[in-house]
């Protein structure tokens, strides 16, 4: 950014008693250049209100992972029932980004399905039996795959995106 020094504009004093002028078409330049890069750096900050998409999806895949190491030997109830609470939780996230988003009705579906899954989980892993409690997280894994494969694309350099 360079201001140009303009013989006969007008002038304004500056602090060392000297004369400069300042293109006045220069000054509004600056000015838009500003605001646009404001507003490029700030409003998606602004408007991103919930966590990226892919953490909490990172983060349900972590969740059913540790529900389903903690299903062996004897099972460990309170670990399940942790993770069923935390699934409830991220799946909640699920559905308000697709809502958010739009067009993806059934996505949202997906989560809410999800979330009822997970609710009857923590039920199974505090007062039921653990059948019950696995045909409840079989039922989180498949609305998992069934949303998976209607808005998950696989990209050709690895990762996933939404469709």
């Amino acid at each position: 950014m360079t201001l140009r020094v303009i013989r006969n504009a007008p002038t304004a004093r500056n602090g060392n008693n000297g004369y400069v002028g300042f293109d006045i078409v220069r000054k509004k330049e600056i000015g838009v250049k500003s605001i646009l890069l404001v507003s490029a750096v700030v409003l998606p900050l602004i408007a991103q209100e919930g966590r990226p998409f892919n953490q909490i999806m990172k983060e349900v895949g972590g969740s059913v992972g540790e529900v389903k190491k903690a299903f062996e030997g004897q099972g460990n109830k309170d670990a399940v029932a942790s993770g069923a609470e935390k699934l409830g939780r991220l799946f909640k996230e699920v559905e308000v980004f697709f809502d958010k988003r739009g067009g993806a009705a059934d996505a949202v579906e997906f989560a809410k399905i999800s979330q009822s899954a997970a609710k009857e989980l923590l039920g199974e892993a505090t007062s039921g039996t653990k059948p019950g409690a696995l045909a409840a997280l079989a039922k989180v894994s498949g609305s998992c795959q069934g949303c998976h494969d209607a808005h998950r694309e696989k990209l050709p350099e690895g990762g996933y995106t939404i469709k």
